[in-house]
């Protein structure tokens, strides 16, 4: 009896163990404004997504601007100029954490609220700024620039998952304080302590090999939500990549902690026999 109660709890907190390592991931890289920014603060520095991102500035600064037909091509290419030269600007990395730190506030406020259409929002205004100080200083002209340039990136397939992935990362914690609490448990009710964390270990083991699978399937999966341009499915791969690579970390860690239960089962086990010889 004591057998089957410890392992009904030892694979109870495997279970939650596998669910609560993603859901603690979400919080602090997917949900949390800062955790957010920091995990994609690379993709700034994407040539492809660069370009991108700079049609797109210099498309809104140049719509700011009440100029005549004849103007408005020459503003264009002075704009779409100063756009592209802003990689370069000392303050391009704040801006562009700042671009993603609001755009993440005004993507999940949408997200949470039933009467909001939720979607992808980005609110480019910071690197709007930078664009408005290139123009002034390379022609004496003050470019007008918003203190909100919004932009919706009509992505409603990853807009529908943002809920969940906040549900999902409030309970990551308690997930894997009761992953915890169960695997404890599990062993301390086992007749065979030391058979019964060798076989822990090995659990925890699988949990992170399921992990480490499921890891290298993020870049197709966030390409695939992508709808739109090809350019926004690039963004999903350039993403996912960075997702993976965050997620290593956690993955390295739990094979230890596997290692570091079966090696103390072992050694208990050989404690054991030592003891009834």
């Amino acid at each position: 009896m004591r057998t089957a109660g410890s392992a009904v709890l030892i694979v109870a907190a495997l279970l939650l163990a596998a669910v609560a390592g993603p859901s603690m991931w979400l919080q602090r890289n997917v949900v949390d404004g800062a955790g957010f920014a920091q995990l994609a603060g690379p993709l700034g520095s994407n040539k492809e997504f660069q370009e991108g991102l700079s049609a797109l500035a210099a498309s809104q600064a140049t719509a700011t601007l009440d100029l005549p037909p004849q103007l408005e091509n020459l503003a264009a290419a002075v704009i779409g100029s100063a756009a592209r030269g802003i990689y370069s600007d000392p303050g391009y990395e704040a801006a562009w954490t700042q671009t993603l730190e609001r755009s993440h506030k005004l993507t999940f406020e949408a997200a949470g609220n039933p009467d909001i259409q939720g979607d992808l929002l980005l609110d480019i205004a910071p690197l709007m700024a930078l664009v408005g100080a290139k123009v002034g200083a390379d022609l004496g002209v003050k470019l007008p620039t918003p203190a909100d340039v919004l932009v919706n990136m009509e992505q409603p397939n990853v807009a529908r998952i943002l809920p969940i992935a906040t549900t999902l990362g409030a309970w990551g914690v308690w997930l894997a304080l009761a992953a915890v609490v169960l695997l404890v448990l599990g062993v301390f009710v086992a007749p065979r302590r030391a058979l019964a964390l060798l076989l822990a270990g090995a659990g925890l083991a699988v949990v992170a090999l399921v992990w480490l699978l499921g890891s290298g399937m993020v870049e197709s999966v966030l390409a695939n939500l992508a709808v739109g341009p090809e350019a926004a499915k690039q963004v999903g791969v350039q993403l996912g990549a960075l997702a993976r690579n965050s997620w290593q970390g956690g993955i390295t860690a739990t094979f230890v902690i596997a290692a570091a239960t079966a090696a103390a089962g072992v050694a208990a086990l050989m404690l054991g026999r030592r003891r009834t010889t």
